[in-house]
């Protein structure tokens, strides 16, 4: 079941991804290229990008190799119990905003919550069946998915595998891919090159 969930959120995932890339390209918003909202909302979807992926490879260093056999409560992990699903929220906001349309930025959120929301409860599940106590304790004190600071603390060492952080660092790159087509499609749109199909607040 797991296994199967995880495939689909890979593919729910790539499909909000690509539709989100052909809006931006073939779509055209209120905020024309070259206006100062336009360069805000990109601006602010590029840092939230970058938080996206500096906050994802943070994370799986803390978790990389030990997921499911022990329970991290340290680091990201002291703050929120999904960080790496919280980065990736931020970074689908974050490709939302690049295009710099308001409604592909709600939809890439909701889409998002949407697809990953039964695969945390499900996850949770798991962990309190295998943890227990120390799980609802962990709970108690640590929100699901909205961070908090209040708790935090991290160790002054840390073991981890190359292997996981190598893994992270390839992954993080691929938030970037689509931010130069996006740049591209916009010089495209100026010089009349690419010509919108639909008009997208």
């Amino acid at each position: 079941m797991a296994d199967a969930l995880n495939k689909t959120r890979m593919r729910d995932t790539r499909i909000l991804m690509v539709a989100a890339l052909l809006a931006g390209v073939f779509g055209q918003t209120c905020f024309m290229p070259g206006t100062l909202a336009h360069k805000g909302l990109e601006l602010a979807g590029y840092a939230l990008v970058v938080v996206c992926a500096i906050g994802r490879v943070y994370a799986s260093t803390f978790i990389g190799g030990i997921k499911n056999k022990e329970l991290m409560v340290t680091g990201p992990y002291s703050i929120c119990r999904n960080p790496l699903y919280l980065f990736s929220l931020l970074g689908a906001a974050g490709i939302g905003l690049v295009t710099t349309s308001l409604i592909i930025s709600a939809v890439m959120i909701f889409g998002f919550l949407l697809i990953y929301i039964s695969l945390i409860k499900r996850e949770e599940e798991f962990l309190a069946k295998k943890f227990g106590k120390e799980f609802q304790d962990y709970s108690a004190r640590v929100p699901r998915l909205w961070p908090s600071f209040k708790h935090y603390h991290c160790p002054a060492e840390l073991t981890f595998q190359p292997a996981y952080l190598s893994n992270a660092i390839a992954d993080a790159v691929w938030w970037f891919a689509a931010l130069p087509l996006f740049e591209i499609a916009d010089y495209l749109k100026l010089k009349g090159l690419i010509v919108p199909v639909i008009n997208i607040f």
